[in-house]
């Protein structure tokens, strides 16, 4: 156990979905609703509200809003400007070649400070670099053109939420008061088996599982989400869309009511941390020679 707060974006996560199929884990000990909202999109876009939710502010003031992404090539970014009101699909089959070649859309970032400025932050959308969200926004492109199978999406989103959730256990075991790692994978196969419960079942079951594995390992824990997905079995009309569902959770030890908002989730991550200090930190020292570095390829 360490004295970190731990925080999972786990994007998508549906609270309606999450109580439906008792996902205690997603759930942990007090859950609720989180008011989310919609600005460029007629519904909740994933990097506007996970800026807001990280710097408590609209997308009107951090920026981070609208088509947020860049190509990571002046080339590219030129050609997408000049694209920027053709049909999505036309747009994603313009961008197939470059995606397959290994470009990807970074993400862009707001300037503004946020509620891990005193410790750690990986994937989070607005604020890190957050490449394996452009992956997954591939990924769910080839799943919609069948040129995906369901073992290699299985693999590719639960590869990558291995790594997430296993980088936010490794920096907890360090001294930092407020840990926070971004997961796309409910997202992904939210689109995906919108209209199939048993499959879409199956992930939030391995998801719930595998934080199991990180509640056991961090001290307070807090699970956020910035949209549902609307399912078949639920919800009239459209499947696969983002819903308004957004939750939050957290373990019996984070102090404060559950924020209401996602622009009330900043100041209540920072309730829970302002007390928290890092410890003395001092150089590290290398105890090997230059020359076997040298030797084995690690200076010039």
């Amino acid at each position: 156990m360490t004295d970190t707060l731990a925080v999972i974006a786990l994007d998508a996560a549906d609270y309606a979905l999450a109580r439906r199929w008792d996902c205690e884990n997603i759930l942990l000990e007090n859950s609720g609703p989180l008011e989310t909202f919609t600005y460029s999109a007629d519904h909740p876009y994933t990097p506007e509200v996970w800026t807001s939710v990280a710097t408590g502010v609209h997308p009107s003031e951090h920026e981070v809003t609208g088509d947020a992404a860049d190509w990571d090539s002046l080339a590219l970014r030129v050609a997408s400007q000049a694209t920027q009101f053709f049909p999505h699909k036309v747009r994603n089959t313009l961008g197939k070649p470059f995606r397959e070649r290994g470009h990807r859309q970074e993400i862009h970032r707001t300037h503004l400070p946020h509620a891990f400025e005193t410790g750690q932050v990986f994937g989070w959308p607005g604020i890190a670099d957050a490449t394996h969200l452009s992956e997954a926004w591939s990924w769910a492109s080839k799943v919609s053109h069948g040129e995906m199978t369901e073992r290699e999406l299985r693999q590719r989103t639960m590869g990558n939420t291995g790594k997430e959730f296993g980088w936010i256990v490794g920096i907890t075991d360090i001294d930092t008061p407020i840990a926070g790692v971004h997961s796309h994978v409910l997202d992904v196969t939210g689109h995906a088996f919108a209209t199939r419960e048993a499959k879409l079942r199956e992930y939030y079951e391995r998801v719930d599982s595998m934080l199991g594995w990180v509640r056991e390992r961090t001290d307070e824990l807090v699970v956020l989400s910035d949209h549902g997905i609307r399912v078949s079995w639920i919800d009239d009309g459209e499947s696969g869309v983002h819903s308004n569902r957004a939750m939050v959770a957290a373990t019996e030890g984070v102090k404060g009511d559950l924020p209401e908002s996602v622009f009330d989730v900043r100041k209540w991550l920072e309730l829970n941390t302002d007390d928290r200090e890092r410890g003395v930190d001092q150089t590290v020292t290398m105890d090997t020679a230059e020359e076997r570095l040298r030797e084995l390829g690690y200076m010039e």
